[in-house]
Formats: structure tokens, C-alpha cells, sequence
């Protein structure tokens, strides 16, 4: 191994004599000087680096010689620490300081694990080794931990001396109250500087009394002592003194808390509930700003997300009016003028063209924007920079150029602060200062380095211009007519010219949109936003030439603008409140939007709209629209209604509402259809497991007694809107009191299926059970075995390959799908079922064959994408069929089919084509069906029908259309007309004699 040159990279250094006088001292310490003589030349040009940089580390160092094996190692210098490494260490120490009730040891601890990452961060830093991002995420990571670790230590010594806080639950019940930290600022972004002070925020789950023993539900609670308040502002105080005091071991950090509410005025520590009180009336818009940066740092990870979560709308609202900007505008104007250190061109925080423009830029337009794009709301610059590239709201060049400028800023910061670890964003105003600090960056010249700090400034004020200047007037309103007596006829030419079929009948709506409906009531503005509304529904017409708003997720036109003028009129009437829906559909234009497409989209799902204009308020501005939702989740939901009268009701108000929020992802393009079908089937699972919930609650049962077992496209998780539940009902065999299940069952079922004033849940079809509707409602496991072996016909076998045990009794359900999947496996032969025949794969063919022939409308084969010939039944015969064959229980078309092309079945690009044909179908099929919510097996006659499915299809006509169903359909055709070579099934053998038998 070389030995380092020490006197070449002393005399190389930025502090020469510093280094020197360092390696002197050591010189004079065996150990060191041992390790001197063996260090690699990479850690040893690190050491000289930091030494050289900076004062403080040289005098770190010489106070801690042994720091330099550790800080200076080569896994150190390879890359940055782990933080769960970091937070294991910490957790060792305070561990056995908190046993022995040692809190100044614990924060002594800290304070050098502090200093000690610092060294070893700037080593990194200092010899590149290391990204800014890195660097700035470690400085971050290190005040995460001691943020953690002081609070732990606080919290012990303050509960020593009053108790523990506690508060009551809604039930009369206590818990423990919860506190976190959340960090704001540079700390909440995890952008941290070497001498950054951390903004904080202190929040704790509501009021309460601090008990000395745990309160007991249904008891009187002990006496109690201090109010939760008191107990939190003192554990406040105390750990803003502990973490600011400047000890010999050196300060943890400068604690920050002057962004709270109500600012030094404030609480230092504030409940969750008085939190949300504060931002819901007095929230200012340099606080919406401010929180962007919010994220938890230390103390209860639920509370915080409580926090995190009850401020989202606020710090990113889905509609901005015009006082929110003007407020965005004077925000940015007193930045501007704020005074810079030194002068606004050294200053590389506050100066022209700076960090603080980049943050503003970038904090401006995700509070603008991340309302609408969740991908915006991210608390690091970085990452959103290139997020608002990424979604269109900075050009690329202009992202690059702030990323560039705020990764050189940051550096200049980082090398001024690391001398003496002092908070400066000064440039130095001497020669030799600037020579120096240009060094440190890399630069060979001064001049290099004043050159590239004016092209970042130019560059920066540039884009910080452009977004946050003074903001132009929105333009006018397109031209619309300006009469409605005088202009009547250009209004009926521009609605024509838009794709309205009646002009007309289209004017007298508009007219009573914008004036009411006795044209006499409604304000000069409330009429101006109808007109705004109205500019943005002609948008999304044929023809168009109208720019659509920002934020418009579909791209096709309107398929009847008819229709959605007509519903949207029945929507306002219904709302009543004209002026307020107005405005909010002008903050929200994504609400108006969402709107149009679904009484564009479904003609079932516009009628739940009407009928409750409340509830898809309430899914759009609440946000839910973008989230799935599992069976466990929907279940949960579900359960919230146990105390309703009519469980019948309750069960078809919630399955509804869901249809509608699943039916809104399907339109807006949030789910496809398969997603959509796995969606349903989701949200119909709970609902039959409720069902079941609630009889078994009603007869007294632990449990249910039957198990539910789902078949067609129930049990392949195919679901569209408004299919039919095929099901079938298991008892396990020693079930004690079969008659009495089957009252169960139709108790059951009742639930399920039964009108009610909203309609039904389910259409629920229980035939496909064992003797079909002549059979009983629950049987046992062994009897349908028995039935599958012995009478089942090909067709309930073939059904069967798509049963899925869905709720209630778990081990009859598993014993059925062993069952079944043994009735299922043909794939040696299978004499113990009847319907096994050596031919069975001709009657399957046959009964494919019969179903094209009879379910297809004469003269309307070209229309028949589901049952005519290459049709989906075909797709769903031949997966069926393969399953069969080769032993496989998959109730899932798609899937079944992607098997069998990933067992060689068929050659790839067939089998490519095969799937691609039939996701093609599937979404036609489940597009019709979002619009009628009834079973559609054909494309309708009727040309401009026709030609509104095929705008709902995403086609521009009828021909578009219908070649994309031929091309679907041979493709299916093409890959399962292809002879594949199987092995032949194994002939049947007669049975072995049992030795009982042959007694």
C-alpha cells in the first residue's frame, strides 16, 4: 500500500500551516501516528481536505484523535451511512442511560454522535465523494435521530416528575396521549446545511389530565394532576433547552419554532384539534407555503400522519380564488424586498436569483398545482423540480437550470458555514475570501467561480420572473354571442357547429344555465361564471377549437352534448344553491369536467348523480376518486352501519355510492377495465360478507354457518356495472340443522337482492347450484361432490373451473374448492365425474357453437363482439377449456388465457394477439355496461348510437369502431382455431378392489 504524501498534501492544501501544526500533534501519538503511516491516499486526502476547510472540524479532531480511524475508513468514504445504523446506535447508549435515569449522559451522548456524523459527512463532502443530495439527506438523517433521542430522554424525565398524559376516549375510555415533532423548512425537505437551524413543530392528540397510574374505563380516575397543556408546554421547554444549549460537547441544534401558529406569540406545543381550528380560520397563505415542508421527524408516526392528513387540503387546496393569488403575489413581493445579507448579490440565500427564489418558485407551483397532481406534493426541491417537468408546469430547460443553480447555491453554502460553523450565505466581499471559497468549489480562477454564480442568478431570475412577476389578467371569455333575444341565431349556429343535435332546445337550456329559470334571479357575477362553465363544457365538444383547462384528464369530445347540457341542468336544480355550485365549479373546473364526462359516460351512474349531487361533491373535492379500496376497506365501511333499521337499505346506499366512485375511476381513466372488474368484485365481496355478518348477528351465531362460493365472472373477479352475482351456498357436512339453513339463506340472499327505494344491490342467480332452481339453497360439501361425480353435466362442470370461495365459512368453502378443483382436473382423464367423456373437448366446441347461433341476432353478426363468432365467450370457452385440460383452477379469463400462452399452448405472437383481442372486448363490453348498467352482448343497430359508443370507446366514428372489433375478434379467432398437439387423455381404469370390497 503507498504511503501518503503528508508535507505534498499539507503544502496543496487550502490552510497549509493548519495542517502541519495538526500532523505535528498526532505525530507525537503512537496510535495515530501508526495510522498516519496506513492510511489509503483517499481517506488521507479527505483528512487534509476537512482540516484544511475548516476550523471547527481541525479543533474537533484535535480534541478527538480516535475519531480518525472511524470517520476517515474506507467503508466510511464509500457511501453514506444507513440511517437505521445510525438509529441503532443511538438507540444502544440512551438505552442504558435511560436505565440508570442518566439524561446529561444521554444528551453528552448525542451531542458527540452529533458532531462525530458531521465529521464523518463532511469527509464525503469535502473529497466528493459524496452528492449534494447525499450530503444534505445525511445532515438531515443525523438531526432526525438526535431530534428522536432528545425527545425520548425529555419525555422520560418530565413523566418522572408529573405522570403520564392521558386522554379520554368517545367511549369513556382512556389512552395515552401521543406528541410528535414535525419538521418544516430545510429540516422537513431532509435538505439540512452543516449549521441550519431546524424548524420544528410541536403537536400532541388532544387535552386531557397526566396521571401517575393508567386510568381505568368504567372507574373513577385517580386524581389527577397537571392538564395534558401544561404537560406538553413543559416537555416543550425542556426540549428546546436541551437541544439549544451550547455544552462543552458543542450544541445539538438552534430549535426554531417561530412558524407555529400565532408565531413567538403561540403555544410552543398545540393539540391536533386546536391545530386544525387555527388553519381552518386563520391559515395564511405563506403557512400553506411553509407547510408544503411539513414531515414527520420524531415522537408518534400516527399522530403525525393525523397532522400530515388534516392539513392536506390546506396546504393543497383544490380550488385557488382570486384572493389566494393576489395574497400568493404580495407574499412574493415582500421576499423580494426582504434585506439580503450583505448585499442581494453576495447573499446566496436571499440575494436576486438565489435559493430562496428557487424554493419559491417551486413551493408556488405545487400550492397551485399539487391539489390536482399528487405527484407534485413532495417536501425536496429536487424531486419536484422534476416532477413539474415532468408534468408540464416547468419546461425542461427551465427545471435544469433551477436544479443546476440550487445544487451549486447549496454547495456555496455548504463551504461558507463549514469553516467556523456559522450560519452566513454571505459571498465574502475580500479578494482573498473569494479565492478561497472558489478553491473550495473546485475552481481554479476567481473568476471562473463570480462568472458561474452570474449565470445561475440570470438564469434563475429568469424563470423566478416569468412565473412570479406581475401576473397578466386572465384573457376574456371566448366569443361568445352576447344576447340571448338579439343573438338567438348565432347561438344556435355555434351550438350546431358543437356537436348539439337540437340547437334549439340547447339554447333554452343554456339561457335558464346562465339566467335561472325565470331569467331574473341571478347576479351579474353568478351569470359571468355561467358563461366561464358554459366556455369550458363547448371545450369538450366535437369540432371544438377552444383550449380546455388545465388539468383535463380525457382527451377524446363529448358523445352526446345533449345529454350532458339536459343533466347538468337537472344537476343544478336538484342543487339548488346555484350561485355557491357555480363558484365552486370555477375553483374546481376538474369538478365540472368530472361531471360532463359522467352524464357523457353513464347514463345508470347520471341518475345517482342527480339524485345526490351531495355525494359526488363529496368524492371529488374529498379526494377518494384516486384511491382503491380493498375488501377489507369497503368491509370496514360497511360495518359502520350495523345499527341501521334497514340493512337492506344501508347495504344497497353504500354499494351505490361505491358503484358511482368506481364508475367516476373507470371514466376518468384511474382504473382500466380489468382494475375496474377486480374493483367491483372487491367491493361485492364485502358486501356479501356483511350480509352474512348481519344474519348470523340476527340468529345469534358466531359465525356464518354456509360458505359462499362465486362463479362466472363473479368468480373471476370480471365484474362490470350491474352484473348479476352467480353464487352458490356450502354447508360443511355435519352441518347439524340443514332445513334451517336454507331460511338463512334466503334471509341471506333477501339482503342481498330484495328493491328497495334506491333499487337493488345485486341481482343475485343462485341457479347454477346442484339441480339448478328445483335444488336446495345450502347443501353440504359432500353432497355437491357427490352431484359433480355422479349427475353434474359437462356445462356445471365447465362452471365450476370458476368458482372462488368468497366469504362466510372457511373450512366448508376450502373443502368445496378442493372439491371442485378435483372435479375440474381433466388433465389425465377424470372417470370419477360422469360428465367426462373421452370427446368432452367436441361437446364443449358444440355448446360454443350453439351459443353463437342462438344468441346472436340474425343480420347483427358484425355487431356481436360477445357471443358472435371469435366473440369474448369464445375467449372465455377456450381458457375454461384449458383449464380442464391441464388441471388448472384459475377463474380469471385473462389469466387463465396468459397461462395457457405461457405454457407453450399456443406460439407467442398468436397468444399476444389472443390477450390484446380480448382486452379490446372487455373494455367495449364494460363501457357499455357503465353506460346502461345491463348485460350488453351486441354494439347497437342504430347509427348515431353507434357512433356515440364508438366517442365512448375513445374511436372518432362508427368504422373506426367496428374495425377495431373485427380486428379483435380474429385475432381470437386466429389464435384458437390453431391445432395444438396435446397428449392423449389417459383411458379410464377400473378401480382396484378395496380389501373390505373383496372380503
Amino acid at each position: 500500500m503507498p504511503v501518503p504524501d503528508w508535507s505534498g498534501l499539507a503544502a496543496a492544501s487550502l490552510s497549509p500551516d493548519r495542517v502541519r501544526h495538526l500532523l505535528e500533534e498526532w505525530r507525537r501519538l503512537p496510535s495515530v501516528d501508526a495510522w498516519l503511516g496506513t492510511v489509503r491516499p483517499a481517506a488521507a486526502r479527505a483528512l487534509v481536505a476537512v482540516i484544511g476547510a475548516s476550523e471547527h472540524f481541525a479543533g474537533l479532531l484535535r480534541r478527538n484523535p480516535a475519531w480518525l480511524a472511524s470517520c476517515f475508513s474506507r467503508e466510511s468514504l464509500a457511501g453514506p451511512r444507513p440511517r437505521d445504523v445510525l438509529r441503532r446506535e443511538a438507540a444502544r447508549f440512551l438505552d442504558d442511560a435511560l436505565a440508570q435515569a442518566n439524561h446529561a449522559g444521554a444528551f453528552r451522548e448525542l451531542r458527540q454522535l452529533r458532531q462525530r456524523e458531521h465529521l464523518r459527512i463532511a469527509a464525503r463532502d469535502l473529497s466528493r465523494a459524496a452528492t449534494l443530495e447525499e450530503t444534505a439527506r445525511q445532515l438531515s438523517d443525523v438531526a432526525d435521530i438526535c431530534l428522536a433521542g432528545a425527545l425520548r430522554v425529555v419525555r422520560a424525565r418530565i413523566a418522572s416528575i408529573h405522570g403520564e398524559p392521558w386522554e379520554e376516549t368517545g367511549d369513556g375510555g382512556w389512552r395515552p396521549t401521543s406528541f410528535c415533532i414535525l419538521g418544516l423548512g430545510k429540516l422537513g425537505g431532509q435538505e439540512l446545511n452543516y449549521s441550519s437551524d431546524v424548524d420544528v413543530m410541536l403537536v400532541y392528540g388532544d387535552e386531557g389530565r397526566v396521571f401517575r397510574d393508567p386510568p381505568v374505563a368504567g372507574r373513577e380516575p385517580p386524581p389527577g394532576g397537571i392538564a395534558n397543556h401544561q404537560f406538553f408546554r413543559r416537555l416543550a421547554e425542556a426540549l428546546v433547552a436541551e437541544v439549544s444549549d451550547p455544552a462543552p460537547e458543542g450544541q445539538l441544534f438552534r430549535i426554531d419554532l417561530r412558524l407555529r401558529p400565532e408565531g413567538n406569540t403561540g403555544p410552543l406545543a398545540r393539540s391536533l384539534d386546536s391545530h386544525e381550528t387555527y388553519y381552518a380560520q386563520w391559515g395564511q397563505t405563506w403557512e400553506r407555503l411553509m407547510l408544503i415542508k411539513a414531515r414527520p421527524v420524531a415522537g408518534d408516526r400516527q399522530l403525525a400522519a393525523d397532522f400530515l392528513e388534516m392539513i392536506q387540503p390546506f396546504r393543497y387546496p383544490r380550488s385557488l380564488g382570486e384572493r389566494l393569488l393576489e395574497e400568493i403575489a404580495t407574499t412574493k413581493h415582500r421576499l423580494e424586498t426582504e434585506k439580503a445579507e450583505g448585499d442581494a448579490l453576495r447573499d446566496v440565500k436571499r440575494g436576486r436569483g438565489g435559493i430562496r427564489e428557487i424554493e419559491f418558485v417551486v413551493q408556488s407551483l405545487q400550492l397551485l398545482n399539487g391539489g390536482r397532481q399528487p405527484f407534485l406534493q413532495n417536501t425536496g426541491t429536487l424531486p419536484t423540480l422534476e416532477k413539474l417537468a415532468e408534468y408540464g408546469l416547468l419546461a425542461p430547460g427551465e427545471a435544469h437550470s433551477l436544479a443546476e443553480a440550487y445544487r451549486f447555491w447549496r454547495d456555496v453554502e455548504h463551504r461558507l458555514q463549514i469553516e467556523n460553523y456559522r450560519q452566513t450565505h454571505a459571498v465574502p466581499e475580500s479578494t482573498a475570501g473569494r479565492e478561497r471559497l472558489a478553491r473550495l468549489l473546485g475552481f481554479r480562477k476567481t473568476a471562473e467561480f463570480d462568472a458561474r454564480r452570474e449565470l445561475h442568478r440570470t438564469h434563475v431570475r429568469a424563470v423566478y420572473d416569468k412565473f412570479l412577476g406581475h401576473r397578466p389578467r386572465p384573457a376574456a371569455e371566448p366569443g361568445l354571442p352576447a344576447d340571448f333575444d338579439t343573438d338567438a341565431a348565432a347561438w344556435r349556429t355555434l351550438l350546431a357547429a358543437h356537436g348539439f343535435e337540437d340547437p334549439a332546445r340547447a339554447l333554452r337550456i343554456v339561457r335558464g344555465f346562465v339566467q335561472g329559470p325565470d331569467w331574473s334571479h341571478v347576479s351579474v357575477r353568478t351569470g359571468a361564471l355561467a358563461l366561464t362553465l358554459f366556455s369550458h363544457l363547448l371545450s369538450l365538444c366535437p369540432h371544438s377549437r377552444l383550449p380546455r383547462p388545465e388539468g383535463s384528464r380525457i382527451r377524446g369530445n363529448l358523445s352526446d352534448p345533449d345529454r350532458v347540457l339536459t343533466c347538468l341542468d337537472r344537476f343544478v336544480a336538484g342543487y339548488r344553491s346555484r350561485a355557491p355550485l357555480y363558484e365552486t365549479w370555477t375553483g374546481q373546473p376538474q369538478y365540472f369536467e368530472l361531471l360532463a364526462w359522467l352524464f357523457d359516460r353513464s347514463d345508470v351512474l347520471a341518475e345517482v348523480a342527480i339524485r345526490t349531487p351531495d355525494l359526488v361533491e363529496e368524492l371529488v373535492l374529498g379526494g377518494r376518486l384516486r384511491r382503491t379500496a380493498a375488501t377489507t376497506d369497503a368491509l370496514a365501511n360497511l360495518r359502520h352501519g350495523h345499527g341501521d333499521a334497514d340493512q337492506t337499505l344501508w347495504i344497497r346506499r353504500y354499494q351505490q355510492a361505491e358503484q358511482l366512485r368506481l364508475g367516476l375511476r373507470s371514466i376518468l381513466g384511474y382504473s382500466n377495465a380489468a382494475e375496474c372488474g377486480g374493483e367491483l368484485a372487491a367491493l361485492a365481496d364485502a358486501c356479501v360478507q356483511y350480509a352474512l355478518d348481519v344474519v348470523a348477528r340476527r340468529h345469534g351465531l358466531a359465525a356464518a354457518p354456509f360458505a359462499v362460493i362465486a362463479l362466472g365472472s363473479f368468480g373471476g373477479a370480471e365484474l362490470s356495472l350491474g352484473s348479476d352475482l352467480d353464487l352458490i351456498l356450502v354447508a360443511p357436512d355435519d352441518a347439524p340443522d340443514l332445513p334451517r339453513l336454507q331460511s338463512l339463506a334466503a334471509e341471506f340472499l333477501q339482503l342481498l337482492g330484495a328493491q328497495t327505494d334506491l333499487g337493488r344491490a345485486y341481482e343475485i342467480d343462485a341457479r347454477l347450484r346442484p339441480d339448478g332452481e328445483k335444488g336446495l339453497l345450502v347443501n353440504t360439501v359432500g353432497a355437491h361432490a357427490e352431484y359433480y361425480r355422479r349427475r353434474a353435466h359437462l356445462w356445471e362442470i365447465q362452471a365450476l373451473t370458476r368458482s372462488r370461495f368468497v366469504a362466510g365459512h372457511a373450512a366448508a368453502g376450502a373443502a368445496f374448492v378442493a372439491a371442485a378443483a378435483g372435479a375440474t382436473d381433466f388433465s389425465r382423464g377424470n372417470p370419477g365425474v360422469a360428465a367426462w367423456t373421452a370427446d368432452w373437448r367436441r361437446t364443449i366446441d358444440r355448446m360454443l357453437a350453439r351459443i353463437v347461433r342462438e344468441r346472436t341476432p340474425a343480420g347483427r353478426e358484425k355487431l356481436a363482439f360477445k357471443t358472435g363468432a371469435g366473440g369474448l365467450v369464445a375467449a372465455e370457452f377456450r381458457a375454461q377449456e384449458w383449464c380442464l385440460a391441464h388441471g388448472w383452477h384459475e377463474p380469471n379469463t385473462r389469466r387463465a388465457l396468459g397461462r395457457g400462452l405461457a405454457a407453450g399452448l399456443i406460439p407467442d405472437e398468436a397468444g399476444r394477439a389472443l390477450l390484446a383481442g380480448h382486452d379490446a372486448l372487455r373494455r367495449i363490453e364494460a363501457i357499455l355496461r357503465c353506460w346502461s348498467g345491463v348485460p350488453e352482448e351486441t354494439l347497437p343497430q342504430s347509427p348515431a348510437a353507434l357512433r356515440r359508443v364508438a366517442i365512448r370507446c375513445g374511436f372518432d366514428d362508427a368504422d373506426a369502431l367496428l374495425a377495431a372489433v373485427d380486428a379483435a375478434r380474429a385475432a381470437i379467432t386466429g389464435a384458437l382455431d390453431i391445432d395444438v398437439p396435446t397428449t392423449p387423455p389417459t383411458p379410464p381404469r377400473a378401480p382396484r378392489p378395496s380389501k373390505r370390497r373383496a372380503a
